[in-house]
């Protein structure tokens, strides 16, 4: 007896290949997708936080990080100044990174790092993700460290003195007016100054977020660098005002003449008449000297002068200036040790029928 196989019918073989077709299709969606989705992952931004924590935090990299920074901080700090401060503290800390996206925008994620200390989290750095060019293989968005913040206790701050039109410098770097937290300050030479003539005024700089105290300089208008001191009253850097070496060499013997005259005056050792050539009568001053009682000084048999000196010789216009004297009156005691009366005075002078005479005085 003969067989006869059961042919399967045309419809069903489409079935089965249609079904062959469509699971081979889905394996290869599968094997796409599954590509896609790893790819996908492989860009995710706490894969490359891993990266920069590992290649700038473990252990800390500050030359490195300072390049992703802030101008700001090594605008007046030396580089290696701020690498080797900042290094001490971190130095033997254990360092670790958490996410802080919350606010960041959707292309960017931004990470903190920290220490713990007695039970507290010490902040030290942030650094920030951002979608960079370069792509993944599947076309996604390579995440890349594009900008870092670190913090740090900065103690140091400097505050500069400068008369108006001239120009401080701060590490090699001139200071612009957003650093003058004091405008306009007048010098206490301007009280003392006839009526017309123009005061000096100052501004007060301030610059702080310094690991050490930086090189300061001062410029003049003309561009002449003038070194500049810490005056330790005030605690600002000034820089020696431009005195006027002309004039104290025509007139350094005339006021130092005249402050003997008047410290000799003042212990009734001349008449006002002695003295009075050197002062501008109806003035003030002139007026206090003459009316000066000068009997009850001090009893003496003679007296000298030492260390005279005449400095600080300033030009405020082509009629008016002030110097300072300092001299030592030495009044000479019989069976006394001598008395010496250290004379320190600021004399103003202005010309007056093509004479300079004092006409104010203060002490110093």
């Amino acid at each position: 007896m003969i067989k006869h196989e059961k042919k399967l019918s045309k419809f069903a073989v489409i079935m089965i290949i249609c079904w062959a077709a469509a699971l081979a299709a889905l394996a290869v969606c599968m094997l796409i997708l599954r590509s896609y989705l790893a790819d996908y992952e492989s860009v995710q931004p706490k894969y490359a936080a891993e990266k920069v924590f590992s290649e700038y935090f473990s252990p800390v990299d500050y030359e490195a990080l300072l390049e992703y920074a802030d101008e700001s901080l090594t605008k007046f700090n030396k580089k290696e100044a701020l690498v080797a401060y900042l290094s001490t503290l971190t130095d033997g800390k254990e360092l670790s990174y958490h996410n802080v996206s919350t606010g960041v925008d959707a292309d960017a994620a931004k990470y903190i790092v920290k220490y713990s200390e007695d039970g507290q989290d010490i902040k030290i750095a942030s650094f920030t993700l951002r979608k960079s060019d370069e792509k993944s293989p599947k076309g996604f968005s390579v995440y890349k460290l594009s900008e870092a913040e670190l913090f740090f206790p900065a103690s140091v701050c400097v505050q500069i003195l400068v008369q108006n039109g001239y120009t401080p410098y701060v590490s090699g770097k001139a200071l612009d007016e957003s650093y003058i937290v004091e405008a306009d300050i007048p010098s206490d030479a301007n009280a003392h100054l006839p009526e017309g003539v123009g005061g000096v005024f100052f501004s007060r700089y301030e610059v702080g977020g310094l690991v050490e105290v930086p090189e300061i300089e001062i410029k003049s208008p003309a561009g002449e660098a003038k070194n500049a001191f810490l005056d330790e009253e005030s605690g600002c850097y000034e820089a020696v005002p431009d005195y006027d070496d002309a004039l104290a060499e025509e007139y350094t013997e005339y006021v130092i003449k005249a402050a003997e005259l008047y410290a000799t005056y003042m212990q009734n050792d001349c008449s006002f008449g002695k003295i009075s050539p050197y002062f501008e009568s109806g003035t003030q001053l002139y007026n206090d000297i003459r009316t000066t009682t000068t009997a009850w000084v001090i009893d003496h048999d003679s007296y000298h002068f030492e260390d005279e000196e005449a400095s600080e010789f300033y030009r405020y216009d082509e009629n008016t200036f002030s110097c300072r004297i300092k001299l030592t009156h030495v009044l000479k005691r019989s069976r006394l040790e001598d008395y010496k009366d250290y004379v320190d005075i600021t004399f103003y002078l202005r010309k007056s029928d093509g004479k300079y005479l004092i006409y104010d005085r203060t002490n110093n």
